[in-house]
């Protein structure tokens, strides 16, 4: 009987030897594991060349597109940050000259007159969601209003520092921040700090307030004084319209843009897409139907970045801190995505 073949008693295995013996058979094994083998190391190294950060970073990122470059993690975020205790004082610019807009007088009027509720904290109420979130110590607030948020932050541990174009409100309500350089009086288009002095810039409904002709100078700052992270409520209603008492508190709104034009401004200036943060804080509700929703106004402009429709729904939401009892019975929504305000971006330095 033949080695390896079975015997009336039963069945025998075929030994290994036979399996690898010279016949076309086994060739064909060979051939068919060696295949695999080179197939593996093959896909190995695409694998590790599409993440290397050496290869994939800055410009050269971004030039991949977006759908590739905002789902790339170039590094561990804790390799960019700075010292995780302490008071973390940022480096200033040596030759800094403070430039302000015109427009000031408006948003000095708005915290003095009441344009603005009395401690006021668009931020407040997420800010710790945003921080439990993302490692970081040293954060400047951009548009730090009257201080509220600045200290919930360092009421946290950490080192925070501010920047607001109103001095009419920092003279009021935070001189104590003002003095001892925690806040100063700035523009988002110039701020006075160094490059990489933040591990989080943090911004709470602001850049709707800016001119489009400020945006890319505005964003550029942002990204530029951040080490890694950077997040921001952007408001996208036009709803300021109904509430407010005169045409120039009324137009405060002045850069509204659906979300995929913000996410591509930062994109352009080297900041990419925290996709993962927006899901885990946006909220959303899909059971609005259109008979849910009034108040719809068409936004945006044609021409940069397209139009978009905001409504206003009956969801109660707690706006500011906690202290305030600032609780709103309706809010705007976005229909097209569902998404209710406040308005979330998150995203990534690359460096």
């Amino acid at each position: 009987m033949m080695k390896g073949a079975s015997s009336s008693k039963g069945y025998s295995p075929t030994p290994l030897k036979f399996m690898f013996s010279d016949s076309k058979y086994a060739r064909q094994s060979k051939y068919s594991l060696a295949g695999t083998f080179l197939l593996g190391i093959v896909c190995g190294f695409f694998i590790s060349w599409h993440r290397s950060p050496a290869l994939v970073s800055g410009p050269a990122q971004i030039a991949l597109g977006s759908s590739v470059a905002s789902n790339i993690r170039v590094l561990d975020d804790e390799l960019f940050l700075g010292p995780q205790e302490g008071d973390q004082r940022p480096a200033r610019l040596a030759k800094y000259e403070l430039k302000v807009p015109d427009y000031q007088h408006v948003y000095d009027k708005s915290w003095l007159d009441g344009g603005y509720p009395k401690a006021s904290c668009w931020g407040c109420r997420f800010a710790a969601d945003v921080i439990a979130r993302i490692p970081a110590h040293t954060i400047l607030d951009a548009g730090a209003g009257n201080g509220v948020l600045l200290r919930q932050l360092r009421a946290h541990g950490k080192s925070a520092w501010g920047i607001e174009l109103s001095q009419a409100v920092l003279d009021a309500d935070c001189p104590d921040l003002l003095e001892s350089g925690i806040v100063k009086q700035g523009s988002l288009t110039n701020l006075p700090y160094e490059d990489n002095q933040f591990d989080l810039v943090f911004s709470a409904d602001v850049l709707e307030h800016i001119r489009p002709s400020e945006v890319d100078r505005v964003v550029q700052e942002l990204v530029r004084v951040s080490r890694r992270h950077l997040f921001l409520s952007i408001s996208l209603k036009g709803h300021t319209k109904v509430r407010a008492g005169s045409n120039e508190e009324a137009n405060r709104h002045t850069m509204l843009r659906p979300r995929h034009w913000w996410e591509a401004k930062f994109r352009e200036h080297g900041a990419v897409l925290n996709r993962e943060l927006v899901w885990a804080l946006q909220e959303r509700d899909g059971h609005f139907t259109d008979k849910d929703m009034r108040d719809c106004r068409t936004e945006g402009v044609a021409d940069d970045g397209g139009n978009y429709r905001v409504c206003v729904v009956d969801s109660p939401w707690l706006v500011g801190s906690r202290d305030q009892e600032n609780l709103r019975k309706d809010r705007c929504i976005t229909p097209d995505n569902g998404e209710l305000e406040p308005w979330f971006f998150a995203f990534r330095k690359l460096r």
